[in-house]
């Protein structure tokens, strides 16, 4: 019997009748508690899992013993590995996607058309896949794919290559469609009792490939997609007013516009395909919007999630509030399945956007450049204190001796008018007039987040396989003397001077909204975000070799001298959600001064290591067995240190 049956046993027939809407207003009234999702009224219970045969309970029941035992992994146990003598049989599978309602996807990769070896080869549909490969919705609409191909081993890329090799690599070996909180629950139980890997993947954005992992189970989000405006929401914290509660597979463009069209403004970030509910969040999510609201994870107020043991709770200041600490900012896939994230909706302001660019050449010599460029940073005080917020690129042109370019895109000044927006950016602007440097500001007044957004921001393209990125967060300590400001300048100037570009924002997200969370010490100092890249020799054919001195040329001589004036000791630190995966001390660049306490709540609603990340909290504990790849993949077993 499947859970169908026996939810309609039970008297759940109703909650089997899925909504098909995409919001709803709750409206003049005060809601303390919201309704759930009408997916989420679908759970596994103690009366379902008793309806189940014996063998079914074993497999696919509750685990009381996964939250607060104690009880650990053994060390040198590895996860089940297909193959192994313990890999579930197809009788096994076929009875778990009984059970999840034909939910199960066994994983074919999506570049599967461009090779013979899946059956599948199909010369139209490898040109599609290969013209589309940079296209982020085109890797979120696959159930495995992930957007980064180094974490997933390099196989089975989008080239026609009917004789090639298109392996499974990192990618999971199946992935559960999940329509239902009972489907999540299922799939966990499956995953725990089994001892199988778990991943989570909403879009597969993350930067370290953690929605990845050979030989697991993968609990894929994407289509629970509804959002729910909540006009009046009293919150256990003290906030009371608009919020929104937003399901899972819901991605930052798709809450943008539900908050736009209810005259409010969210905080999220810059990428429109980014899933908001998931890793986002949980890495702390840095937004254009910081200087008003802090990161993203200030404003959420609580959590729907599925627990290592199997159970379905709410995280919130009053329920479960050490697991909702740790899930606002802690990181992503390692304390739990977020299902639905509540989040504050904030007032609707106007938003200053200016947009211009300004190189080296003729008079204008490379140093000269970074006078201009120096004038920028000396303003960075004043213009987080005004809370704005930028995204610029510095090119360098050609490499070593080339030209430079600046490319702002944009200034971002919310609750600004353009008036107010050229008083605070005047000093800069003069600067770069009395130097000789031309540019032209595209300066416009927006009434509202949403229409400046839409003209400052898009999609990403996904990552490729010849560059690594990595990044650094500068506090503003650096700032204030004098003497440690001559240093990280010098040290960002040197980047550039060396033929490197870099990316960068100025924010200042603090802890406006006054709340204890997991969020990085490091973003409670920052101003300044840059982001930094090693180039790939060989690309897709480089060997370990090759990419071990990229990832060394990443971690030591692009990152190396960022990290020397912004160290750990005084507030420094990387944003995890983009980061290295090979950052030395990453528990304290990535978690900051809130690592031990992470530490402490893994183990105790994790015990058992149901979760695993690679750079994740407790993932120390863990290694993937991958080989000799020059950097950290996901393409091997995993296995308890």
């Amino acid at each position: 019997m499947g859970l169908t049956q026996l939810l309609s046993r039970s008297g759940y027939a109703a909650a089997l009748l899925l909504s098909t809407r995409s919001s709803l207003v709750l409206a003049d009234l005060t809601v303390s508690t919201p309704p759930l999702f009408d997916y989420e009224t679908k759970q596994l219970t103690d009366e379902l899992v008793a309806g189940l045969t014996d063998a079914d309970q074993k497999l696919f029941g509750f685990d009381d013993s996964a939250v607060g035992s104690g009880l650990e992994r053994r060390s040198g146990e590895c996860k089940v590995f297909p193959g192994d003598q313990e890999w579930p049989s197809d009788e096994t599978w076929d009875r778990f996607d009984e059970l999840v309602n034909g939910a199960l996807i066994p994983t074919v990769p999506l570049a599967a058309p461009c090779y013979n070896s899946w059956g599948v080869y199909n010369a139209a549909k490898c040109a599609d896949i290969s013209a589309r490969f940079t296209d982020p919705y085109l890797h979120e609409a696959d159930p495995t794919s992930n957007m980064w191909p180094i974490f997933q081993g390099k196989t089975c890329l989008a080239f026609d290559r009917p004789n090639g090799t298109c392996t499974l690599g990192s990618y999971p070996s199946y992935a559960v469609n999940v329509s239902s909180v009972a489907d999540v629950q299922v799939a966990l139980n499956f995953a725990r009792n089994a001892n199988l890997r778990l991943v989570v993947k909403n879009t597969g954005h993350d930067y370290l490939g953690k929605s990845l992992g050979a030989g697991a189970l993968s609990i894929w989000t994407r289509n629970l997609k509804q959002i729910d405006f909540i006009e009046n929401y009293q919150s256990d914290s003290g906030y009371e007013g608009p919020a929104f509660k937003v399901a899972a597979g819901v991605t930052v463009r798709e809450l943008y516009e539900a908050a736009h069209k209810h005259d409010v403004t969210v905080a999220g970030g810059i990428c429109e395909s980014v899933g908001f509910a998931g890793g986002y969040v949980a890495g702390g999510g840095h937004t254009p919007m910081s200087g008003h609201y802090g990161m993203a994870a200030d404003s959420v107020e609580a959590l729907e999630v599925v627990t290592a043991d199997g159970r379905f709770i709410t995280a919130s200041n009053s329920s479960n509030p050490d697991l909702f600490w740790a899930l606002r900012g802690g990181g992503g896939g390692t304390f739990g399945v977020v299902t639905s994230v509540i989040v504050r909706a904030h007032p609707k302001i106007p938003v200053v956007t200016s947009t211009f660019t300004f190189q080296s050449g003729g008079n204008i010599t490379n140093e000269v450049f970074y006078e201009g460029v120096r004038k920028f940073y000396e303003m960075f005080i004043p213009f987080t204190d005004a809370h704005t917020y930028s995204y610029f690129w510095i090119w360098a042109l050609g490499g070593f001796g080339g030209t430079l370019q600046f490319q702002m895109m944009p200034f971002f000044a919310p609750n600004h008018t353009i008036e107010s927006f050229n008083e605070l950016v005047k000093p800069w602007f003069d600067r770069l007039t009395e130097l000789g440097i031309e540019f032209t500001p595209k300066t416009e007044l927006h009434d509202s987040f949403y229409p400046a957004y839409n003209v400052a921001w898009g999609n990403d393209g996904v990552g490729g396989l010849n560059a690594i990125p990595g990044n650094r967060l500068f506090p503003r300590e650096r700032w204030e003397d004098p003497v440690k400001f001559e240093e990280t300048f010098a040290a960002i100037k040197a980047h550039s001077m060396r033929g490197k570009s870099l990316g960068g924002y100025h924010q200042a997200p603090r802890n406006r909204l006054n709340v204890d969370n997991a969020v990085s010490s490091a973003f409670r100092h920052v101003i300044n975000f840059l982001i930094g890249a090693a180039i790939v020799e060989g690309a897709e054919n480089a060997t370990s070799t090759q990419m071990k001195k990229a990832v060394d040329v990443l971690t030591n001589d692009v990152l190396g001298p960022w990290r020397a004036v912004s160290p750990e000791s005084e507030f420094g630190g990387s944003y995890l959600n983009e980061a290295n995966v090979m950052e030395p001390n990453w528990q304290q660049s990535f978690y900051g001064t809130q690592y031990p306490r992470l530490l402490s709540l893994k183990k105790k609603w994790d015990p058992k290591g149901v979760f695993y990340g690679t750079t994740a909290v407790g993932s120390e504990e863990w290694e993937v067995q991958d080989g000799d790849q020059g950097t950290q993949t996901q393409n091997g077993r995993l296995c308890k240190v």
